[in-house]
Parts: C-alpha cells; structure tokens; sequence
C-alpha cells in the first residue's frame, strides 16, 4: 500500500509539475470525450424523433370499385406477407368520405369539389409500418402485377406526403450528424493521443535522473512506470467529469428548446436516471486513452 500511495503522489506530482501541458493535454481530452458523448446524445434523440415520426407514416393502397371480397384478402394477405407491417387498417368509401369532410370542414372548395365528384373516394387500405426502411418492398408488393389491375388506376398508392418528406429530411440529417461526430471524435482522439504522448515523452525526460537512481537502487519497473500511467489517468479522469458537465449543462439546458424539433424526452430521462453509468463511462474512456498514450510513450523513451 505504501508503495501504490508514493506511485500515486508521484504521477500527481507530475501532473501538477508540468502545469502548461497538463492543462493543454486535459483540454484536448475534454473536447474529445464531450464530442464523443453529444454524438451519442444527438444519435439517441434523432433514433427517437426519427421512431416517432416512423409510427405515424401510413402506406395507403387504394382499391378499384367492385373487386370481390376474396381480391380485397388477396391484396391484404399480400401486405402481410412482407412481414414489416404492423396493422393494416380496412378504410369503406363511406369512411373515406367521412374523414375527407371532416378534414377540409374549413374548406368549401375542397368539399364542393367532392359533391361534384359525385363522393367517389374509393376504398383503400392504410398500411401502419414497422420499420422504414422497408417502405419500398411494400410499395413493391402492393405494385406487383397481379394486383395492380385491383388497384385504383388513378391512385393506386400514396403515403402521408409532408410527413414522409420530414422523416426523409430527418433520416439525412441524422446520418450526416453520425459521420461528422464519428470523424470529429477519430480526429481529437488521435491529437488527444498525440499530446499526452508528448506530455508523457516530456515527464520522462524531466525525471530522466531519478529514473536512472531508482534503477540503480533496485526499482522495479512497475515502481517508475506506475506514476506515467497515473499521470495519463488523471487526464481522462480530469477531462471526462469537464465533458460529462458540459454535455448535462448542453442537455438539461437546450433540452426544452429543442422539444419542438426532435425527441429528447426519452434521452434525458436515460441521463437523468443513470448519472453514475454515464460519468463512468466517459472515464474508462479517457483513461483508456490515456493509459494506452502513456505506454506508447513509455515503451519509446523509458528504457528499463
């Protein structure tokens, strides 16, 4: 125990010691470990918001006037197959003009036309969707030759269309949030790798004289690397808890301002109700980072 609590008030010794580049190399950790955990936190909201908006698409598969009973199961059976839909909802004509009416009740243009039209909404299918990602084989199946001749000829399918374009916009903006934070957070890990490196290099020749005593007095290796791997540990540590508080201000602060754009509800509960688990990991990554520089650095410069 003795000798763990010298290691440790050497490697605090150094980092303190070598005030300009700790401070530069804590830096740098900081903004690499809070990049790293608001990627994850604008990945968490954009799944949510993208989710929430996915549940809300409907497919809708239009009928042609007159199609028997058994051509209505063939069409749905059809759908089901596909095994990426959720509920398919049975829409009469006179439910579809009953919720066109109620729809544009505001609107006597829309409802003129419709009276003119004779109410000639025809029947249809509305599709609820598992996942997005499989909107197109439904589309497919809905389209496939056999049962186009079933469907309404001048619009045999449509999916709610502002919605569909907002998930679309969401879905790309989503993955461009992804890559930028991926690249971001490669980019100022290796700088941050790079700097307590140096940092390390620096420390080891500042010491170079008492390295050389303490192998000369019978120091075991683990004795004089010990202090450099504390050393490197108090950067992710220092730089973890900076970036977990920053990323908290971000998220309990701008949380209520973004409600209105994208989801966050269900990613600050999870930052609310487990504050221990995310300040955790943030600092096994930063020690992580700083213990793997540090034996790079050590297995350069520090002969033993």
């Amino acid at each position: 125990m003795l000798q763990l609590w010298r290691v440790l008030v050497a490697g605090a010794r150094n980092f303190f010691r070598n005030a300009w580049l700790s401070t530069a190399a804590t830096a740098v950790m900081t903004v690499t470990l809070t990049i790293i955990v608001v990627s994850f936190i604008s990945n968490s909201a954009l799944t949510d918001t993208i989710k929430g908006l996915t549940d809300k698409i409907v497919l809708s598969v239009y009928l042609q006037d007159g199609i028997t009973d058994e051509q209505k199961a063939l069409i749905q059976n059809r759908l089901k197959a596909t095994g990426d839909v959720q509920q398919i909802v049975y829409v009469t004509k006179d439910q579809a003009i009953s919720r066109y009416k109620e729809k544009n009740k505001n609107n006597p243009v829309n409802l003129e036309a419709l009276e003119l039209s004779g109410n000639n909404l025809p029947a249809s299918y509305e599709v609820h969707l598992t996942d997005r990602n499989k909107l197109n084989d439904v589309i497919k199946a809905a389209s496939s030759p056999d049962l186009k001749p079933l469907l309404d000829q001048k619009n045999p399918i449509s999916i709610s269309g502002s919605l569909k374009e907002g998930v679309q916009k969401i879905i790309h903006g989503s993955d461009f949030v992804i890559r930028l934070g991926l690249i971001a957070s490669v980019i100022f890990l290796i700088i941050s790798t790079l700097i307590i490196f140096n940092t390390i290099r620096m420390a080891i020749f500042t010491r170079r004289d008492e390295i050389e005593i303490m192998k000369l007095v019978g120091a075991t290796k683990w004795f004089i690397r010990g202090p450099f791997l504390f050393e490197a540990t108090l950067y992710g540590t220092v730089g973890a808890i900076i970036a977990t508080a920053l990323a908290y201000m971000l998220l309990l602060g701008g949380g209520p301002q973004l409600r209105d754009y994208i989801d966050v509800q269900a990613t600050t509960t999870f930052f609310t109700s487990y504050p221990i688990l995310i300040i955790g990991a943030e600092i096994l990554i930063g020690m992580c980072i700083g213990i793997f520089s540090s034996l790079l650095a050590m297995s350069r410069y520090l002969k033993l």
